[in-house]
């Protein structure tokens, strides 16, 4: 009976081998089908993020020129600042995603609060999002509790 349980464990030994071969045979057919996708889809949105960071530059640098007559000191400030979120665009467009995600990897690990609260203010601004989308599209939004409560009392 020893020799049973003896070919038993050799069988079980092999087990998670086999299903390391196969979770990388799977891994490896997953990337070659939604791997040219997903980067496709990545590049598509990289490419947008980078003309509406563009877009935020271009307004910083006319906001600068209107502001210019009257506060010169403003308008160096803001044409700086609109530089910078053009340098920001310009990395944008020129870097591979990955290398993006791996800087905001790195600055997260340097700069872990400024991280967190880029995170709050997102998700803060999703949840509106998602808020404002949940009001039945042809019909405004309740403005309080009362308003919402009588208007479906009415029906």
């Amino acid at each position: 009976m020893s020799g049973t349980s003896s070919g038993d464990d050799e069988r079980f030994s092999r087990i998670p081998d086999q299903i390391k071969q196969q979770a990388e045979g799977i891994g490896r057919a997953v990337g070659d089908v939604v791997g040219p996708k997903a980067e496709d889809i990545a590049n598509r949105s990289k490419a947008a993020g980078a003309d509406a960071v563009a877009g935020v530059a271009r307004t910083a640098e006319a906001l600068a020129d209107t502001v210019a007559p009257d506060s010169p000191a403003i308008a160096e400030y803001v044409r700086g600042a609109g530089q910078k979120i053009e340098r920001l665009a310009s990395d944008l467009r020129d870097k591979k995603v990955g290398d993006l995600l791996a800087s905001a990897a790195e600055f997260g690990r340097s700069q872990p609060a400024i991280m967190l609260a880029g995170a709050a203010l997102i998700g803060f601004a999703l949840s509106r999002v998602v808020k404002a989308g949940i009001a039945t599209p042809g019909e405004p939004a309740p403005r309080d509790n009362v308003s919402h409560v009588a208007r479906s009392e009415v029906y």
